[in-house]
């Protein structure tokens, strides 16, 4: 009970701090937790899932809990469905984790050129913990894509997708020691094809970590001041979900179309290890309490 009710203070304490935005950020109504990693040491950007045994399973965004941005109907989930779950790491590692599970009819990863972002299968996705909109000074610049770099030149996991001036000052944000990403299909060999598509369609998974900071500088990392995280803040942020072989419509993401109109992100809380249930604790979620408490 201590738990779901501190839950639910970091909850009220973050719509009273977002009073000036959108009164409906999050595309589930409520929004999204981010879980404290145990071990960063233990975490491979390999986009296999086999080291998030930790994460509790009630966290996990689903597809009911994305929109289509342009406000059209969702895919049915046989053409496209999606599984996130979401991770924070705290000094000294200092990052924003991310795991995504996509069930794609047809796997589209044909352009080569990293300067069209969003071709192709792909995420985007977005940071501001100043909070302004998407297309504010201090927001424009930490927004990014991460694709399959199978047939890229070069293969980049990680693209600056919005930003002004050299591209290279803006890459340095998505490399080591800032950013990381890894990728894998099921079944493995749809990787090798420009575009692959079966009678069961496939399964591709993406995961990445990435430093956060404050505003991101044109001239690069060392000049850009870093967020810490730590348990209890929110972050605003923003994924976007692209189908390559879909309508441009297939724009799905975790803001409601209520933020999108004035470009507000969507808000994750960062939960810490003593404040989220561990998935062989108990039966009782606290996910499932918090959601009975609105």
């Amino acid at each position: 009970m201590r738990k779901t009710l501190a839950i639910v203070a970091i909850l009220l304490f973050a719509v009273a701090a977002l009073a000036q935005a959108p009164a409906n950020r999050n595309a589930n109504g409520i929004g999204y937790f981010m879980l404290q990693v145990p071990n960063p040491a233990s975490m491979v950007m390999d986009g296999k899932s086999n080291d998030w045994a930790w994460f509790d399973p009630t966290y996990t965004v689903t597809m009911d809990q994305f929109v289509s941005e342009q406000a059209a109907p969702m895919q049915d989930p046989s053409d496209f469905d999606i599984t996130v779950m979401m991770g924070w790491s705290p000094v000294p590692d200092n990052k924003w984790y991310l795991f995504a599970a996509v069930h794609d009819d047809t796997l589209d990863i044909e352009a080569t050129d990293p300067g069209s972002p969003w071709a192709d299968d792909c995420i985007e996705f977005a940071f501001c913990p100043i909070d302004q909109p998407r297309d504010a000074d201090r927001a424009y610049g930490q927004c990014f894509v991460i694709k399959d770099p199978a047939f890229l030149s070069p293969p980049l996991p990680i693209i600056p997708s919005r930003y002004l001036g050299n591209p290279a000052s803006w890459q340095a944000f998505c490399e080591a020691p800032y950013g990381a990403a890894g990728f894998s299909t099921n079944p493995p060999e749809a990787r090798n094809f420009p575009i692959w598509t079966s009678d069961t369609g496939v399964d591709w998974y993406t995961e990445y970590n990435i430093a956060v900071w404050d505003h991101a500088e044109a001239d690069g990392p060392a000049s850009s001041p870093r967020t810490i995280l730590e348990a209890g803040m929110f972050l605003p942020s923003n994924l976007w979900f692209e189908d390559g072989d879909g309508p441009w419509v297939s724009d799905i993401t975790v803001r409601s179309n209520e933020a999108a109109a004035v470009q507000y992100f969507a808000t994750s809380i960062l939960l810490g290890m003593n404040d989220y249930t561990s998935p062989t604790a108990v039966q009782e979620t606290t996910w499932g309490r918090v959601k009975n408490t609105f």
